[in-house]
């Protein structure tokens, strides 16, 4: 073991911190892991784990400002340069809370003695995801994530600088493409799930493809490929099992394509929902995901409505996926589930009503609601069923086209799920509303399943600007079922990987119920948030200055937060990362299929 100074005599050590005067022979700086030692009465030894909190410098002899220039310029004055380092306690073996003894030697912890500070021969399933300041890696329990004791991540930071969306990819690659990520995720490994909302541009319809980058970098830097080997992986490269999806174009006309220009061919597919599908899943309750005031009738006319929707819907004969509108029979419930387990016969058009589009069922509400109010809103107010109204024709020019009769459903559970391990659906072209009518769909027809089916294999699901899904304010149907992911998920194997710029914007239940907490930069005003009450007022103050790469872990068995940084990946995250193609590669990428 490197010896790196003693315990100070000066200044009394406690349970839960101690001062170490520093040789000048050694090097220490923030974060790094100290162990001392001491004999018990008994004649067995204890050891005490510290992180280094704060390093200082001093002159010892210097009493005056001016005694500076005396003692280490002119040397007219005797002194000499001191370094001495605060320590915070994380850990006691065996533990008996004393404090460490005076004047004993203090040492790097490395080694088996290092996996111990850092609780690691606590944890079931370790798993290493990233480095600390010195480069050894550090190791995450994957219980705290599967499920088992604790689930979910929360991810904080400013955006573009936090590397929020890094991490959280970085995290995903760790578990499901790394050996020991296989190995800790068992049995299950080839079949867990995880679903990608990209967000922000075409930033994440390309990590299927080697980095360029991570190639120039690594040229320039050999140290890259070491970072990597610390985590277990020896050759970096791309997700293996992607699947990417888009949603249908507004100018589609009969055709069906996406408004994806950086890749429209290979394995990106189209997704949407036929009117069949949008009326028995009851989708028009995420017609209204932004959140409300809970103070309005709106809530009572949308339930109304979906399940009249339902009691006339009958399948298309003529056009899948289309519907055609029939008054029920008398006597017909008014209980959705009751009236999905029902087997509607096809009808043809001339049936009753045709709806082969969002817009199509809204010309269809709009002439019943003329025809009889009543019979589709109860006894609701006029200004309220106005006001339902107005809200639902503003959904048309904003999502309606992904309702179409041209597509079928996404399913994300079940036989017809994608085979691959990741799914990733772009939506960062929609209009805001369509955001939240896309996350809110997908988010509860996932639950919903594994609702009815087994807690494994798990599900993952990535989701960036959390604090607009699931806002502190408000209520909607979105932002109850990530509530119920957040307290429920663990337990039904589905784990919520979400990322915010602000924490304190976002519903308090679902970043609380994170078991994993992750910090990137963060702004000023913002690190004083009761969130953040977990990191120490040093790594507050620190999380203002962060670089890109580095961030501040927090996780359960270990008491303290660690600041880590994790390796550049070698995975495109833009398109122009892709390395370099012949023409003829080119023109396949480009080939919609």
């Amino acid at each position: 073991m490197e010896r790196v100074g003693l315990i100070d005599g000066l200044e009394s050590g406690t349970t839960s911190s101690f001062r170490v005067v520093l040789q000048e022979d050694t090097l220490v700086q923030l974060d790094d892991l100290l162990v001392t030692q001491q004999k018990l009465p008994d004649g067995s030894l204890h050891r005490t784990y510290g992180l280094v909190a704060e390093v200082y410098s001093r002159l010892e002899g210097a009493s005056f400002l001016s005694d500076t220039a005396r003692i280490a310029q002119d040397q007219t004055m005797p002194g000499q340069g001191m370094r001495y380092a605060d320590v915070k306690v994380l850990r006691h073996v065996p533990e008996l809370y004393i404090p460490p003894q005076s004047g004993a030697e203090v040492f790097k912890a490395s080694g088996e003695l290092r996996r111990e500070a850092l609780y690691e021969d606590q944890m079931g399933k370790g798993v290493a995801i990233a480095l600390d300041q010195s480069g050894m890696p550090v190791k995450v329990d994957l219980e705290f994530l599967d499920g088992t004791r604790g689930g979910h991540v929360s991810i904080s930071g400013v955006s573009g600088v936090a590397t929020k969306t890094s991490f959280a990819l970085h995290l995903l690659y760790t578990l499901m493409e790394s050996p020991q990520g296989r190995q800790a995720l068992g049995v299950h490994a080839s079949s867990t799930r995880a679903l990608v909302f990209n967000v922000k541009g075409e930033d994440l319809l390309h990590f299927d493809q080697p980095s360029r980058r991570y190639s120039e970098r690594l040229a320039n830097n050999p140290d890259l490929a070491e970072q990597w080997r610390q985590l277990g992986i020896e050759e970096p490269g791309p997700f293996r099992s992607v699947a990417f999806y888009a949603p249908l174009s507004r100018q589609a006309g009969n055709t069906v394509m996406t408004d994806i220009s950086s890749r429209a061919g290979g394995n990106l597919r189209v997704y949407g929902w036929p009117p069949l599908d949008f009326v028995k899943q009851g989708l028009l309750r995420f017609c209204f995901a932004d959140a409300d005031d809970g103070r309005n009738q709106l809530s009572f006319v949308e339930q109304r409505v979906r399940a009249q929707l339902v009691r006339w819907a009958h399948p298309s004969l003529e056009h899948p996926g289309a519907i055609v509108m029939i008054p029920p029979e008398h006597g017909c419930s008014f209980n959705i589930e009751k009236l999905n387990t029902l087997k509607r016969p096809p009808r043809q058009a001339g049936d009753g009503e045709l709806c082969r589009s969002l817009a199509d069922i809204l010309d269809f509400l709009e002439n019943q609601f003329e025809v009889n109010v009543q019979e589709w809103a109860g006894n609701t107010q006029a200004n309220t069923v106005n006001a339902f109204l107005r809200r639902l024709q503003a959904m048309a020019p904003r999502f309606g086209h992904l309702i179409s009769d041209k597509v079928t459903s996404l399913q994300l559970e079940g036989p017809l799920a994608p085979q691959e391990n990741v799914v990733v659906v772009d939506i960062h072209n929609l209009h805001d509303d369509g955001q939240r009518f896309v996350v809110g769909t997908l988010l509860s027809s996932v639950f919903a399943a594994k609702e009815r089916g087994q807690r494994f294999p798990l599900h993952f699901v990535v989701l960036d600007e959390l604090n607009k899904y699931a806002p502190r304010q408000g209520s909607s149907p979105l932002k109850e079922v990530l509530v119920d992911i957040a307290a429920r998920g663990r337990s039904l194997g589905v784990l919520l990987i979400g990322a915010q710029q602000s924490a304190s914007d976002v519903e308090p239940t679902v970043v609380r119920n994170a078991a994993i907490r992750v910090v990137g930069r963060l702004d000023s005003g913002e690190s004083t948030a009761d969130f953040y009450r977990f990191l120490t007022p040093a790594l507050r103050e620190r999380a203002i200055r962060l670089l890109p790469g580095t961030m501040i872990l927090d996780q359960p068995l270990v008491p303290s937060p660690l600041p880590i940084r994790f390796p550049f990946p070698n995975y495109a995250t833009r398109h122009d990362e892709l390395p370099d193609m012949s023409e003829e590669e080119s023109q396949d990428l480009f080939t919609f299929r």
